[in-house]
Parts: structure tokens; C-alpha cells; sequence
């Protein structure tokens, strides 16, 4: 029989237990619900430009979004990532002034950078549509979509800065709903003025919802973090956490180049068209691991967090629950996303009706994706994050091998096959690592089939219940001691 001191513990630890789950659950919640309402405006979006400029203006749209991707992540240099990880510990410290002396210093080498690459993609168009892509006529697009360079890496890092302030709700908005929003607007009123397909239509549009969205996230970044109002410090060693921005960088760039080197090596092998209908597959195959991204966004911060406080077993209560939700929200979209791959892919225009298989195989891999569970972020918040590039880089090489070797051979369905193989491999490899460094799997086997509604609904509810305001904990000088450990 337990003693009171023990039952004292055990109630103490559950009401700590539940607050994290109400922090997951609620940023989770509002994440999902407006990753929701993103991805709607993304269908909308898609849609449009798909009717409006068919398979050739969605290829050459998303041809731009990758080159532009790719680049962002050599000009970011992993500093949205930096500033998410620790943006949370100095926000949990209270030390604005260590933000604001990051955020500054991670813009002095980005913005610089990210100015040098787009000029190079602006003055050497004409050699990468020509000697990279093997198509001539795709240079005076690049040469736009080289404007959004800028704009891009100031917005991957502004809301870098803001999730690590825990401003989900302001996050999710920014990545899921405000470029949408701008897309649509700017290309409806593009098309009313524009009576033929018009290729330039897709590259100007991305181009300018990128830079609206990117003033918008500098607005809320000066708002949230009183950047006006807070007086710089240059108390943390910024050369320490560069070279940690710098193997998040490396991570970062082989996870980029893993996730569009099929979209590169299609648009080299493969016509324009072939490119629009498998990154529509992509887009539409993503809604499989819609509850993963939404989830991610509270949780990434909430697992460094518990980490510097040494909180191991809530860590694992944390990263457990997430992924239950994940699984289960996951599972039923999979199921219909297979049945109807052809109607689906059919609402694109019947051009795109050739991608539905690889849509199905897509789907299956970012299932696999959603269902392990939150790994990376916890290797990466948890101080791994060299283990973390290690990984990503191997299955960056080995993914590019594949997509050259099955690409030329069998076009869409062979990237959607090398894809799914590699979200395969980066999620069940971190799965194990997990278990051998903690102790504990991210999807809690014994559990994932408890699935009683009662009781999950019940789960749930008590997560999202409202607390009493209470004195906060000073844990201040616990994740002091533990941001060594981290580093």
C-alpha cells in the first residue's frame, strides 16, 4: 500500500503529465484546425492553377517552388531551426535580449547569402533551365522566382523565431493559411485580366504571395518577441550555436535535397507536364500526415523544453500521446486517399489522371511518416542532432541513387517508389535509436490499440480542460544546468 508522500508524487506527476498533454493537445488542436483551413485554400489554389494554366503552368510553378526551396535552405544556414530550439529555452529563461541578439545575428549571414545565390540563379538562369534541366525555355521563370529568395529565407526564419516563442496559433497561419490566401487572391485576379494560359501567371504569383506573407511574419516577429522594446545582449556564444545551426543546416539541406530530388530529376528525364501531375500527387498525398505536421508544431519546442528540464518520463508521456493522435487521425484518411486516388487526381483535369498510383504509393509512405511519430524532432530537441544529419545525409545519397537509376525508367511511379522508401527509412531507424537513448518507442505498441471512444475522448477533454492559474513553477535554473547537456 502505497504512503501518502507516494500518493502525493503520483497525482503531482499526473496533473504535470496532464498540463503538457493540454499544451500538446491545444497547440496541436489549433494547428490542425488551421492546417485544415490551409490545406483547403491549397486544394483551392491547386485547383486554380491547374484549370487555369493546366499540367505545364503546375510544373513550371512547382519546378520554381523547388529551386527556390533547395536555395532557401543553403541561405537559412538552419537558422529557423536554431531559432524554434533556442528561442524556447532563452523564452523559458526570459531572456528577450538573447532572442533579439539571435535573430540578428542569424539574419547578418542569411540575408547576405540568400542575395548572392539569387543573383547567381538570376544571371545563370539561362546555363541551369539549359545544362541542369535540359529545358531552355524554363530560364525566364527562374530568373523571377530568383526575386523570392530574399523574402523566403526572412520568412523561414521570422517564423522560425515565432514557434519558438510558442505563438502556434500565429505559426500555423504564416506556414498553412496566409500564402494561400495571397495565392488565390493574386491569381484570381491575374486570370480575370488574362484570357490565355499565360506561364509567366504561376512564377508571378509565387513570387508575390511569398513576399506579402514575409512582411506579415516580420510584423508578428517585431509584435510577439518586443524586438522594439528589447535591449539586444550578447551574452550567449553565438560561434557555439552557428556550428549547431550549421549540423541543424547539414540535416536540414540532405532532408531538401531527399525531398526534391525526384521533382529535379523528373524535370530533367521527364516532361513539364509529368512534373505538375506528380507534385499534385505529392500535395494531395501530404494530407495523410496532416495530424504529424499540425502536432509538430507545439510539440517540437515542448520536447526541447522538457529535455533541459531533465523531465525524461514526461518526454516520453508527451512524445507517446502525440503520436496515438497521429496514428489514428492518419489511418482513416490513408484508407479513403487509396479508394479514391482516380477522383481525386480527376479534380486536377484529366491530364493529371496518370498520377493516381503514384499518389496511392505516396500515400503509404507518408502514413508511414505520420505513424511512427514525432522521431526526428525528438532526436533533434533532445541534442541529437548530429545523429539526426548522419542519418539524413545517408538517405540522401542512397534516395538520389534510386531516383537516377528508376526515374528514367519509370517516371512518377518510380520517384513516388523511392519516396516512400526513404520516409521508410529516416522514420524507422530514429524510431529504434529512440528506444536504445531513452528507452522508450514513440509509438507505444501496448497502448495504440486502446481505442475505446470514452476513453479517448475523455483523454482528451481532460487534456484541454481549463487550469486554475497557479504560481509558476522557477524552473529557470534547471534548464540552465541542462542546456550543456543539450548542446
Amino acid at each position: 500500500m502505497k504512503d501518502i508522500n507516494e500518493e502525493v508524487l503520483d497525482k503531482s506527476e499526473q496533473k504535470e503529465s496532464s498540463g503538457d498533454q493540454k499544451e500538446l493537445v491545444s497547440g496541436g488542436i489549433s494547428a490542425f484546425s488551421t492546417r485544415l483551413i490551409g490545406m483547403a485554400l491549397n486544394w483551392v489554389f491547386a485547383l486554380m492553377l491547374s484549370r487555369s494554366t493546366g499540367a505545364a503552368g503546375t510544373g513550371i510553378y512547382n519546378l520554381c517552388q523547388t529551386l527556390m526551396n533547395f536555395s532557401s535552405g543553403i541561405s537559412k544556414l538552419g537558422s529557423d531551426t536554431l531559432m524554434t530550439r533556442f528561442g524556447a529555452q532563452y523564452r523559458a529563461q526570459k531572456q528577450m535580449g538573447w532572442i533579439k541578439d539571435l535573430y540578428n545575428k542569424s539574419m547578418l549571414v542569411s540575408v547576405p547569402l540568400s542575395l548572392l545565390i539569387s543573383s547567381i540563379i538570376y544571371f545563370f538562369a539561362e546555363q541551369i533551365a539549359g545544362d541542369v534541366f535540359k529545358k531552355p525555355e524554363l530560364f525566364p521563370y527562374f530568373r523571377i522566382a530568383a526575386l523570392a529568395l530574399l523574402p523566403l529565407t526572412v520568412f523561414q526564419i521570422s517564423t522560425g523565431g515565432i514557434r519558438g516563442l510558442k505563438k502556434i496559433k500565429q505559426y500555423a497561419f504564416l506556414h498553412n493559411v496566409s500564402n494561400f490566401i495571397f495565392g488565390i487572391l493574386i491569381l484570381g485576379s491575374i486570370i480575370l485580366f488574362t484570357s490565355r494560359r499565360d506561364l509567366y501567371i504561376p512564377v508571378a504569383t509565387y513570387v508575390a504571395f511569398i513576399t506579402l506573407t514575409s512582411v506579415l511574419s516580420v510584423y508578428w516577429w517585431l509584435k510577439y518577441s518586443s524586438y522594439l522594446s528589447t535591449e539586444s545582449k550578447s551574452g550567449i556564444n553565438f560561434r557555439q550555436k552557428f556550428w549547431i545551426g550549421i549540423s541543424l543546416f547539414v540535416a536540414a539541406f540532405a532532408s531538401l535535397i531527399r525531398g526534391y530530388a525526384d521533382t529535379f530529376i523528373l524535370g530533367r528525364y521527364a516532361t513539364i507536364e509529368d512534373v505538375g501531375v506528380y507534385r499534385n500527387a505529392f500535395k494531395v498525398a501530404t494530407i495523410t500526415r496532416i495530424a504529424l505536421i499540425a502536432l509538430l508544431i507545439p510539440a517540437a519546442p515542448k520536447f526541447a523544453e522538457l529535455f533541459a528540464e531533465g523531465k525524461m518520463e514526461e518526454l516520453k508521456k508527451s512524445a507517446q500521446f502525440v503520436t496515438k493522435i497521429i496514428f489514428w487521425c492518419s489511418a482513416p484518411i490513408l484508407i479513403a486517399v487509396i479508394i479514391g486516388a482516380p477522383f481525386i487526381m480527376g479534380l486536377f483535369g484529366e491530364e493529371f489522371l496518370s498520377g493516381s498510383m503514384a499518389l496511392i504509393i505516396l500515400a503509404v509512405g507518408q502514413f508511414i511518416n505520420a505513424a511512427t511519430g514525432p522521431v526526428n524532432s525528438v532526436l533533434i530537441m533532445t541534442g541529437r542532432q548530429k545523429l539526426n544529419r548522419n542519418l539524413m545525409v545517408a538517405a540522401t545519397i542512397l534516395a538520389v541513387i534510386l531516383d537516377l537509376w528508376l526515374i528514367p525508367r519509370y517516371g512518377a511511379v518510380g520517384a513516388a517508389c523511392v519516396n516512400a522508401f526513404g520516409v521508410l527509412l529516416m522514420n524507422a531507424i530514429p524510431f529504434i535509436l529512440i528506444k536504445r537513448y531513452y528507452g522508450f518507442y514513440t509509438l507505444d505498441f501496448k497502448d495504440i490499440f486502446n481505442i475505446q471512444p470514452r476513453t479517448f475522448i475523455k483523454e482528451l477533454k481532460r487534456a484541454l480542460k481549463p487550469e486554475k492559474k497557479k504560481k509558476k513553477d522557477n524552473a529557470d535554473s534547471v534548464i540552465e544546468d541542462q542546456i550543456s547537456n543539450i548542446e
